[in-house]
């Protein structure tokens, strides 16, 4: 037996196992959703945890789209069912009614955690819309939730959208079984694709790493015609030399004699004088994934050569650089990084998500409960428009609250269908603790 969160039009289901719910963790949505209790289940033993360990990018030559793939008839429905799968960690932040820790959320549970606010405030805002959904919350973490027990249990067979705030190790089993269902599963955040091929089901809304330094290399190509190009590789880290391996696929031959520097240790100043120029912009890719070491290589060129241009272009995760808020870092580089989303929270659909936010969490909304909030929007919208089989009208994206997605086919070279992957990016551009976007 199940308890309704809210029995009107869109309804939330806080599904903590396939049987019943303890007082601790009753206790804890009562308090976080802020509606009546979920039913009562027995406790399970604690099992030790065993990360996967991510999967490395593969280096293969860039993909082209072929044709667009046979999807069978979409079927509408007077009410939709729609799957998200969190990693929440209730058994460990909930014991005897009480949360186990002080202040912030846990940092393993906070993107769960803010994943699944997003998703009630979508839930609350679509229920204001009269969408007929059911929602269903499953938190991976709990044994009797992990994504193979709940396919094992049939807990989604009846599933019309499976959502995932997954790592890349719990992705193939639900991709394997959406394929087979034909429902489409949206992987939320993680960029990785988790070695899944041949499943037309299966959406990346993060652009891999493959996507990102490709989109990286034509914009350098473009915008620097006239300027010597650097790249920076370590050979020595397999996951940066994927990354520089990405880069190499997408040279066009518009800049000519691309100058590799191998950085596998820090470059002499001796060896960069040799190359860059005190005249003119110095346009460098850096191909490292690890930002304590990217940080290292940033300062390293403001101190070898203070009074130089420098153009760098990163990889994702630099966003997360602490330096980049620092105005004296290096004041004469600016550094140039893609990311999948940008939720600008002084626009109407953002002044609204931080007045519900504050409203329900006593919080502004973070990048991780605003990518919760639009995607279960978005594709509420997407099922009630088009039925169960949306995907030949994914490119409307009107109602998307912040960010224009662009999801497409993606082909191997052989013309094998890949999975679907978000391609849009934008562009963050930092100097001097201040950053603009485009």
């Amino acid at each position: 037996m199940r308890t309704r969160i809210s029995v009107i039009s869109v309804t939330i289901f806080i599904v903590l196992s396939v049987c019943h719910a303890d007082k601790a963790q009753a206790q804890f949505w009562k308090n976080w959703f802020k509606k009546e209790e979920p039913p009562r289940r027995r406790p399970v033993p604690e099992k030790k945890r065993v990360e996967a360990p991510p999967p490395q990018p593969r280096a293969e030559a860039p993909r082209r789209r072929k044709r667009e793939f046979d999807y069978p008839n979409s079927e509408k429905k007077a009410r939709y069912r729609i799957d998200v799968l969190a990693p929440l960690y209730l058994d460990e932040l909930v014991k005897d009614g009480k949360p186990t820790y002080k202040g912030r959320v846990p940092e393993k549970a906070s993107i769960g955690v803010d994943f699944c606010q997003g998703i009630q405030l979508a839930a609350d805002t679509l229920n204001k819309l009269n969408f007929q959904v059911d929602v269903y919350v499953h938190d991976v973490t709990n044994p009797q939730e992990s994504p193979e027990a709940l396919i094992r249990n049939k807990i989604l067979d009846k599933s019309d959208l499976i959502i995932a705030a997954l790592q890349s190790g719990q992705i193939p089993p639900v991709a394997q079984f959406a394929k087979k269902h034909e429902v489409n599963f949206i992987s939320a955040v993680s960029p990785s694709d988790a070695g899944v091929t041949n499943n037309p089901y299966f959406t990346l809304l993060q652009p891999t790493l493959e996507t990102h330094c490709g989109v990286i290399m034509k914009r350098v190509q473009k915008e620097y015609k006239n300027e010597q190009l650097v790249i920076y590789r370590r050979s020595s880290v397999p996951l940066d030399e994927s990354a520089y391996n990405f880069l190499a696929d997408n040279e066009d031959g518009r800049n000519k004699d691309i100058i590799k520097v191998l950085c596998n240790k820090l470059p002499e100043r001796a060896d960069l004088a040799e190359i860059f120029t005190a005249k003119g912009t110095n346009v460098i890719v850096m191909a490292v994934m690890d930002n304590g070491y990217a940080e290292v290589l940033l300062k390293q060129l403001h101190d070898f050569f203070p009074d130089y241009k420098f153009e760098v272009y990163g990889m994702p995760a630099w966003r997360g650089l602490p330096s980049l808020k620092k105005a004296d870092a290096y004041p004469n580089v600016a550094v140039h990084i893609t990311a999948p989303v940008y939720y600008d929270l002084t626009t109407q659909q953002g002044r609204y998500l931080s007045e519900v936010c504050s409203k329900n969490f006593n919080s502004k909304p973070n990048e991780t409960v605003c990518r919760g909030y639009e995607t279960l929007f978005w594709y509420a919208n997407l099922l009630r428009k088009y039925g169960t089989i949306f995907n030949k009208d994914i490119s409307d994206n009107g109602s998307v609250p912040f960010t224009r997605y662009d999801i497409k086919l993606q082909w191997d070279t052989n013309g094998e269908i890949l999975y679907n992957e978000n391609e849009h990016v934008y562009w963050y551009r930092y100097q001097e603790a201040s950053f603009m976007v485009e």
